[in-house]
């Protein structure tokens, strides 16, 4: 088998592995890009504007609308897009295969967000069931990660193994997908493609996601005025960590969210019914304008109604604001809430929970200034979305690759300190199994 990747080897994010074995041709992830491949930041007109002269599409032949299709079919690891994000791109001949979570994420956010992700071709997986694409015998495993229902692959070939990690971790909730990894590891596995996330920045937060929902629940217990929650409506893991703390045997909080996340569980709870929303729990949801009316464009308003005896007003949440948690958009949102109840009497005593990456606050402006402009004071509450090096350690251990090549990552110079058998490739450089 032959392996290029055509971008990853020095970057985190917008993810191409091009996987091959004679003419057959199967491609991992095919991701926006958050960084130039030199680290430095993109512009907007080149993002906008995407080519393979920019160097936005990554130079993969035969992938492309527009041309002579020679590509088997494209694997998507996870709804992130750092590595879904040029999906769009794909000619509608090759087909792309994914989990159904992942499939429900993107079309969810074909709803909400400008940047859509429209594609043709999509062919489902169950995990740990191999099916078949040409030559090449492929396994989804389910994977720990921030991105619901993530998978990493197993690619078999001409007696061949291969194993891409995607993004995973081994502290979220499915921590015991990784652990299964570790404690009955693939046998003979001829090569590792693994992602190195925490290598090469600063990740330090909780322990783990166990951490995340009992400092969460810390907070609530003493807050003596509203708390607002900043954290990705896609964060699943996160999203259930706050409704537990917020529970009643727990904080006891009423749990305000948006008709966009409200909209993201009660979808994926078909796939996992174990997800909130639960009957008679402590839900409410806030109707943004914006959002009903995507909901209504997309004719989807049966799910305004769906909604509508969890139905929050304003000014019922600024009456009761001491016993609220709002996870909510900061313009719209948190802005509303708080310049209603400065009106009425002083926040006094509110918070805010950032429960994301803090590498994101430099680019979130928006963030610092409210706080700053309503005097609330800020807390970070969050764990990484990423392995740990123990965690990678402990799973290089196990699989005992003959070689390991390092993707997603900035600091893929330093992974010869820490592994064995590490082969350091550039981007569009191939490099054929022995």
């Amino acid at each position: 088998m032959r392996i290029i990747i055509h971008r990853g080897t020095h970057t985190i994010g917008g993810s191409c592995i091009e996987v091959a074995s004679g003419g057959n041709r199967l491609i991992l992830d095919l991701g926006l890009p958050l960084m130039g491949r030199d680290g430095t930041e993109l512009d907007e007109k080149s993002v906008k504007n995407k080519s393979r002269e920019n160097g936005i599409l990554p130079n993969v032949a035969g992938l492309y609308h527009g041309e002579e299709a020679c590509v088997d079919a494209v694997l998507l690891s996870h709804a992130h897009i750092d590595h879904h994000g040029l999906l769009d791109h794909v000619h509608p001949n090759i087909p792309i295969y994914m989990s159904q979570g992942s499939n429900k994420l993107i079309e969810i956010g074909n709803i909400f967000y400008p940047e859509k992700t429209n594609i043709s071709n999509i062919q489902h997986f169950e995990h740990w069931k191999p099916f078949m694409v040409g030559p090449f015998t492929i396994t989804s495993y389910l994977m720990d990660h921030s991105a619901f229902d993530a998978s990493a692959f197993l690619i078999e070939c001409g007696g061949k193994k291969v194993f891409y990690t995607g993004d995973l971790r081994a502290h979220g909730r499915k921590a015991k997908v990784f652990e299964n990894l570790v404690q009955h590891p693939i046998n003979n596995l001829n090569c590792l493609i693994m992602e190195g996330t925490t290598l090469g920045g600063n990740h330090k937060g909780c322990e783990n996601e166990q951490e995340v929902e009992e400092q969460f629940e810390q907070v609530f217990r003493q807050q003596k005025d509203i708390s607002f929650v900043f954290a990705s409506g896609s964060n699943i893991d996160r999203l259930v960590s706050l409704y537990k703390a917020t529970m009643p045997m727990r904080s006891n909080k009423t749990l305000v969210i948006d008709l966009y996340t409200a909209y993201v569980l009660d979808e994926l709870k078909k796939l996992r019914s174990s997800l909130p929303i639960h009957e008679n729990d402590n839900i409410r949801v806030y109707y943004m304008q914006g959002h009903a009316k995507k909901l209504a464009d997309n004719n989807l308003v049966e799910v305004l109604y769906k909604f509508k005896s969890r139905k929050i007003e304003l000014d019922e949440i600024v009456e009761d604001r001491v016993n609220m948690v709002a996870k909510l958009p900061i313009r719209n949102g948190m802005e509303r809430i708080a310049s209603m109840a400065i009106n009425k009497s002083l926040l006094q005593d509110s918070q805010l929970i950032y429960s994301m990456w803090a590498g994101y606050l430099e680019k979130k402006s928006d963030v610092k200034e409210f706080c700053s402009k309503y005097s609330i004071e800020m807390k970070h509450i969050h764990t990484s979305g990423h392995a740990c090096l123990d965690d990678l350690q402990r799973l290089v251990h196990a699989l005992n690759p003959t070689v390991l090549i390092p993707v997603h990552t900035l600091a893929g110079d330093s992974f010869h300190h820490h592994f064995p058998n590490v082969i350091r490739l550039d981007d569009g450089i191939a490099y054929e199994l022995a």
